[in-house]
């Protein structure tokens, strides 16, 4: 399930790299984006779609926002050009641009994407189909007790680091006493 939006999250930060903000690849990144692009699907999914390669083996939440307004649904469907998100209310208007954010819970990383409604749904199962539409972001999230989050690397034993933690304890403190 994550590997699939990791990929695909890979392949969009390639593509924009190459393509949108015109920065040459390395020859490591232009194998890894010919890769990616062999294998991930080159069309935007439905999110009522069975297709073996655009389906999340586990559908994950997402969050959306345009227009002022915030919304939920969940991620059915990802390609190397687009998803498919099942709404809990009408989707957005065709052509409106979006944030999309996926927060994927056995990776802690939680994926931004720029993208720009190109289908929807609104009988029956309401849902929309979206092209990604610029540069997307992806964010570690492993969380400390403190409710701060750390965009540390996992150590080697797997932990999250603690590096800092002591330093942030006391700023906290000295903050708290203003």
């Amino acid at each position: 399930m994550g590997d699939t939006l990791a990929r695909v999250f890979e392949y969009r930060v390639l593509y924009a790299k190459h393509r949108e903000l015109q920065i040459p690849l390395t020859e490591e990144e232009q194998s890894r984006f010919g890769m990616l692009r062999r294998e991930l699907p080159t069309h935007v999914p439905n999110a009522d779609e069975h297709d073996a390669f655009t389906l999340l083996d586990e559908p994950l939440s997402a969050q959306y926002v345009g227009a002022g307004e915030f919304q939920s649904g969940i991620l059915r469907n990802a390609s190397a050009i687009g998803l498919a998100i099942e709404t809990t209310e009408d989707p957005p208007k065709l052509g409106q641009r979006l944030i999309v954010h996926v927060q994927d819970p056995d990776s802690g990383v939680e994926y931004t994407f720029p993208v720009r409604v190109i289908a929807r749904v609104v009988a029956g199962l309401p849902s929309m189909s979206v092209v990604f539409d610029g540069v997307p972001s992806e964010t570690r999230a492993l969380g400390r007790a403190s409710g701060v989050f750390a965009n540390d690397e996992p150590s080697v034993d797997g932990e999250a680091s603690t590096e800092g933690q002591f330093e942030d304890e006391r700023v906290t403190a000295k903050m708290s006493q203003l």
